[in-house]
C-alpha cells in the first residue's frame, strides 16, 4: 500500500459500503496547505464538496459562517451583547430551541472548543489526501452508518459516546477530535437546508486511528464481509426451543 495507506483505505471503504461520497479526510494544522485561500467557505458545505472530490481549507480569514467561527474555535465570544444576540438568533430566529434555558442546557453539555485562531482545517477525499488525516468524516445513509458504528463497537466493545444535539461543525469535527470518540451528526437542520443535504444522508465521524483497525476487521465482522453463522450447539438449542414451543 506504500506510505499513504489511508488512500487505499478510502477506496476499500467506498467500495465496501457503496458510498456516493468519498470518505473525507480532515486535519487541523498550523500551516496553510492552500496558499492565498481567500474564497469564503462554509465548513458544513465543505464536507460535502470534499466528499465529491474537492480540496478545501477553512480558517479564520475565509470562514463564511459566524457560528462556525465560534464552534471551530477561530474566535471567542467575549462581549455579552454579542453572545446574547447570537442566542436570540438561535432561539427566536432559527427556532431550534423552545427557550433560552433549553439552549443553555444544551451548551452546558458541550466542551469549549480549543483555540484554533491560528489553525487551518484541511478537507479532501481521503484517497487524495497527501498526509495522514486526524479524522475521517463519512457522508452516508442509515445502512452505511449502522455498519460503520458496528465496526467501531466490534473493535473493543465500547459504545461510542454519541452526541447529536449540537451544530454540525461542533459535533462532526470538534467533538470527535477532542474526545477521540466516533460520532453521528444528522447535520443541524439549518445546515441541512442551507446545504441542500440529501434527505437520506447523515455524517459519521471516526478518528483516523480507528480506521486501520476497521480495515483489518472487514473479513472478521458481519458489518464487513464475514457471514453470520450459527454454531451447531446453538442451532440445536434453537431447534429444540422451537419444538418445545410448538408442542
Amino acid at each position: 500500500m506504500g506510505n499513504k495507506q489511508w488512500q487505499e483505505y478510502s477506496n476499500t471503504l467506498k467500495e465496501l459500503l457503496s458510498l456516493d461520497f468519498s470518505p473525507v479526510a480532515l486535519s487541523c494544522v498550523k500551516e496553510p496547505v492552500i496558499k492565498d485561500s481567500d474564497k469564503k467557505v462554509r465548513i458544513c458545505r465543505a464536507i460535502l464538496e470534499a466528499g465529491k472530490g474537492a480540496l478545501l481549507q477553512v480558517d479564520k480569514k475565509n470562514n463564511a459562517c459566524f457560528g462556525a467561527s465560534w464552534h471551530l474555535g477561530f474566535q471567542r465570544i467575549k462581549d455579552p451583547k454579542i453572545f446574547n444576540m447570537v442566542k436570540k438568533f438561535v432561539v427566536e430566529g432559527e427556532k431550534l430551541f423552545c427557550s433560552y434555558d433549553a439552549l443553555d442546557r444544551l451548551m452546558s453539555q458541550i466542551d469549549e472548543a480549543p483555540d484554533n485562531s491560528g489553525s487551518y482545517f484541511v478537507l479532501s477525499p481521503m484517497e487524495k489526501a497527501d498526509f495522514e488525516p486526524q479524522l475521517v468524516i463519512f457522508v452516508v445513509n442509515a445502512e452505511a452508518s449502522c455498519r460503520l458504528l458496528t465496526f467501531v463497537t466490534f473493535l473493543d466493545g465500547n459504545m461510542p459516546k454519541i452526541k447529536i444535539g449540537g451544530p454540525t461543525c461542533r459535533m462532526s469535527i470538534i467533538y470527535p477530535l477532542q474526545s477521540g470518540e466516533a460520532n453521528l451528526s444528522f447535520y443541524d437542520y439549518t445546515a441541512r437546508k442551507m446545504c441542500n443535504v440529501d434527505k437520506d444522508k447523515l455524517l459519521i465521524s471516526i478518528p483516523y486511528n480507528k480506521i486501520p483497525k476497521i480495515i483489518e476487521s472487514i473479513e472478521k465482522c458481519s458489518a464487513g464481509k464475514a457471514k453470520i453463522e450459527f454454531p451447531p450447539e446453538f442451532r440445536q438449542f434453537l431447534q429444540q426451543g422451537l419444538t418445545t414451543v410448538k408442542s
